[in-house]
């Protein structure tokens, strides 16, 4: 079955960029990914060229320019938050099923052979202590009509979380709150450790330098120590 993969990159991020796309072409077969979306959030012209060399890659002009300075700052709640509105975006204009991975993702090998495409959405599901069920580095919109509904729930429980809670991050919380919401949808559930995994084991094929209290900025994230290899050979 052909597919999309969407991602969503400003220039704050645009080492992990660089990541994303050469360890993603180096490491996982692309033979039935249609087009790579690429939703631009405040690129640079140079990074637009960079992108602009890579077969199936598409740059998707946003029209805005998000910036960030700090973990769970407002510049990065509008890039996370926007996301859902892209990958709706997307479904409508391309009509073809589509992965969405968070652009500080590195792909250490194929993800594909986990992903059952007969079902109507794929969330990333995690078991630890104090985090939400879910996280939305990871969402895949298998049946195109099925997922669009999803996706409007989730932007709307997104929305209800930011004005009734004092949750710093929204996206994944409001992923939880629509999956147990509603019973209609047939979901399946890939753990983190394999397609988001913060510390990598043998079982990870991708890769999440995602931040958090040991790793507060950007160069703290590239300098982990299984960011390195991939650092080494891409920036």
């Amino acid at each position: 079955m052909k597919y999309n993969i969407l991602t969503v990159i400003n220039e704050d991020y645009r080492d992990f960029g660089k990541l994303f796309i050469n360890s993603l072409f180096e490491n996982v077969c692309l033979k039935n990914v249609e087009r790579i979306l690429i939703y631009d959030t405040g690129l640079s012209q140079h990074m637009l060229e960079y992108f602009s060399f890579f077969p199936k890659v598409s740059v998707v002009k946003t029209g805005s320019d998000f910036k960030s300075s700090g973990i769970h700052d407002e510049g990065w709640k509008k890039n996370t938050y926007s996301k859902t509105k892209y990958l709706l975006e997307a479904l409508e204009t391309h009509n073809l099923p589509t992965i969405m991975i968070d652009s500080d993702c590195i792909f250490n090998s194929n993800f594909e052979e986990h992903l059952n495409f007969s079902v109507d959405v794929i969330a990333c599901g995690r078991d630890r202590e104090g985090f939400s069920r879910h996280i939305g580095s990871f969402f895949a919109a298998m049946n195109v009509e099925n997922s669009k509904k999803f996706i409007n729930d989730w932007i709307a429980n997104i929305a209800y979380l930011q004005e009734n809670t004092d949750l710093k991050h929204c996206e994944s919380p409001a992923l939880s709150k629509t999956i147990s919401e509603q019973d209609k949808y047939i979901i399946q559930e890939v753990p983190e450790q394999v397609v988001s995994a913060v510390f990598p084991d043998e079982k990870s094929v991708i890769y999440h330098l995602k931040s958090d209290y040991y790793a507060t900025t950007i160069e703290k994230r590239l300098a982990l120590p299984h960011s390195q290899p991939f650092c080494k050979r891409y920036l």
